[in-house]
């Protein structure tokens, strides 16, 4: 697993400077606001300083992995990675149709609900507060304009 997890790690960090080295084509920075460069820039500053840190956690263990820790998931667990997919394409193919608002309430929902198993009222709630939090600081903080849907959301 060692072998594995370098080998992963070094792929992190090269595609990390890849990402940096493209970024750096891009404004960063426009009149106010982030420009295209910013978030390849921090993506792959974040990815490259998660494989360093991958990478030095092989070095620093020793001795290989138990046999239990050698299986694949679980098919609960196959699961529910297969849906955080499902609801992150949907994510992703929603938001110019439906607008921002009601995809990010939607999508946390979702998962709260399905996944975490929250109860329905937490679910609306916490839905409702991170898509507003989120528009806030997109919209009003940063200057962004979030696509709106049908409902001009």
């Amino acid at each position: 697993m060692k072998r594995a997890d370098r080998i992963f790690a070094f792929i992190g960090l090269v595609l990390s400077c890849w990402l940096v080295f493209e970024s750096l084509k891009f404004d960063y920075m426009t009149t106010y606001t982030p420009g295209p460069g910013f978030h390849p820039l921090w993506l792959g500053v974040c990815l490259g300083l998660l494989s360093l840190a991958l990478m030095a956690d092989t070095f620093r263990r020793r001795g290989g992995l138990k046999d239990e820790e050698k299986r694949l998931p679980g098919e609960k667990s196959l699961l529910r990675v297969g849906l955080i997919l499902l609801f992150t394409a949907g994510f992703a193919l929603s938001m110019t149709t439906l607008g921002f608002i009601p995809t990010v309430i939607l999508f946390v929902f979702l998962v709260l609900f399905v996944l975490e198993r929250y109860s329905l009222f937490k679910s609306i709630l916490y839905s409702g507060i991170m898509s507003g939090a989120i528009f806030l600081i997109f919209r009003y903080w940063l200057n962004v304009a979030l696509p709106k849907g049908w409902l001009g959301l």
